[in-house]
């Protein structure tokens, strides 16, 4: 695996391309079913500049077969994260909808955001896609302006893990639901089989993706604003691993994801007084889950 792909795998999760499960209800965004076997079938695709690409989902999940289900909660007792073993089988996610997401990918700018909406026997339901395409910022105090008090960005880690770059993800505006509505009335209206068009802006946080550099490599940290998010769900086949661990004195999950020749290690811990979600990432062989406990233990 090369350097570039190294260092694009942390961004897998928002790399899905049609199988994300979104429900807008009571102005809550709630994050559903992120598709592993999907992010991995991309992850070994072209590299590009992608942000988030989900499925808007006007009601329904979809149902899976889970052996143990690992949870994360708030102070509340109120599960925020939900990592699911199954043994589901592989999934094929080679379809004409990834071909055509991934051609009008390259054709956005850095900053783009739109929805697009896809017709065909793939897409029974109407779903609506929406990506946005980032805007890397190299500089730690630029970026610090644009992510606000939402989050202290460190120069440095814990193991001299320096700054590189970061980027942010914005959040669905409240009425999204409606807005993908009407870029399904105005596809079917025009007999359009792919219909593209900007999103509204949303100057809120969603995502902040940050990128450190070391001797041993690169280690990713990522958060989620749950403001406005309820909780997350993902799944790990049976292969993987998944266990509780402590960090800042509370429940935390360490995972291991095996992914072709290579495997991404992560931990997460959540914030409930500024709620917010941490995710510690790394693909890196020399680095191991007691350097991304310590990283963790400081942010």
């Amino acid at each position: 695996m090369t350097r570039s792909q190294q260092s694009s795998e942390w961004k897998r999760q928002l790399m899905d391309v049609v199988d994300d499960d979104f429900d807008v209800k009571d102005q809550v965004l709630q994050k559903l079913h992120e598709r592993k076997k999907q992010r991995e079938a991309i992850s070994v695709k072209k590299r590009i500049g992608l942000i988030v690409a989900a499925t808007l989902v006007l009601g329904g999940t979809t149902a899976f077969a889970a052996m143990k289900v690992y949870e994360l909660k708030n102070d509340q007792g109120e599960a925020v994260v939900r990592i699911s073993k199954t043994n589901e089988p592989d999934l094929d996610f080679s379809g004409d909808r990834n071909g055509i997401m991934n051609q009008i990918r390259e054709t956005l700018q850095p900053g783009a955001r739109v929805a697009v909406y896809i017709a065909g026997p793939d897409n029974p339901d109407k779903n609506v896609g929406f990506m946005e395409i980032p805007l890397m910022v190299a500089e730690q105090s630029e970026l610090q302006k644009k992510v606000g008090s939402f989050f202290e960005i460190p120069q440095e880690l814990v193991g001299g893990y320096e700054f590189v770059e970061g980027h942010i993800n914005h959040q669905l505006n409240q009425d999204a639901a409606a807005f993908f509505d009407e870029v399904v009335k105005e596809a079917e209206r025009d007999n359009k089989k792919v219909l593209v068009r900007d999103l509204p802006y949303n100057p809120k946080l969603q995502y902040l993706y940050l990128t450190y550099k070391a001797s041993k490599g690169e280690v990713s940290v990522n958060l989620t604003n749950f403001e406005n998010m309820k909780w997350i769900s993902d799944e790990a086949n049976s292969n993987e691993t998944v266990e509780k661990v402590t960090v800042q004195k509370k429940e935390a999950l360490y995972r291991v994801r095996k992914l072709n020749d290579s495997e991404s290690k992560s931990v997460q811990v959540y914030q409930d007084d500024k709620k917010r979600l941490i995710e510690v990432r790394t693909m890196e062989p020399d680095i191991t889950k007691e350097d991304l406990l310590k990283i963790a233990e400081k942010l």
